[in-house]
């Protein structure tokens, strides 16, 4: 299975100069925080990587020379296109990652089940679990190994240890 999940990081606004660069705005992202050598550009809905030439630039905006984008006709082309980052998936176990847990019944710290996880969701690089109860209403858990306190694979149950309040939002 991949363990790599996209994430949306930023947005192509508009060209650069005549090299082929693109001006990008970072959503609460630093490019150079994360030492990006390639991202993700959404084209027609499809994830397609570019490697990263040079990025100029710290804070929201900054300026990108994509290794295959050569002139200010292909940097045209990218404009209003999505950004997306690798987030590598985070261990549970030393073979289990936080999207296997798909199908997992979870159960808070009083013993109550809350339902099953259907999704491993991404909010803007917050990840979540949408876990769904037996009558349909729809729950969002963050998927932090910190509120994991118990994991059984051949039950396939999750016992969690949630914030006051968190499940009656």
């Amino acid at each position: 299975m991949n363990h790599i999940h996209l994430t949306e990081v930023g947005t192509i606004q508009r060209t650069h100069g005549v090299n082929g660069e693109v001006q990008v705005l970072w959503f609460n992202y630093d490019p150079l925080d994360h030492k990006l050598e390639s991202v993700f550009l959404r084209i027609e809905g499809i994830p397609i990587p570019f490697a990263i030439t040079t990025i100029r630039g710290k804070g929201q905006k900054s300026i990108v020379k994509f290794d295959e984008v050569d002139g200010p006709d292909m940097a045209t082309n990218l404009v209003g296109l999505t950004v997306l980052s690798e987030i590598k998936q985070l261990e549970v176990s030393d073979e289990l990652y936080l999207d296997d847990l798909v199908g997992y019944s979870v159960v808070n710290q009083n013993g109550n089940l809350l339902g099953e996880i259907e999704q491993l969701q991404d909010f803007s690089g917050n990840l979540v679990f949408l876990v769904v109860d037996s009558a349909g209403k729809e729950l969002l858990i963050p998927a932090a190994s910190d509120f994991i306190v118990e994991l059984n694979e051949d039950t396939k149950t999750l016992l969690m240890q949630l914030p006051d309040g968190l499940v009656d939002l």
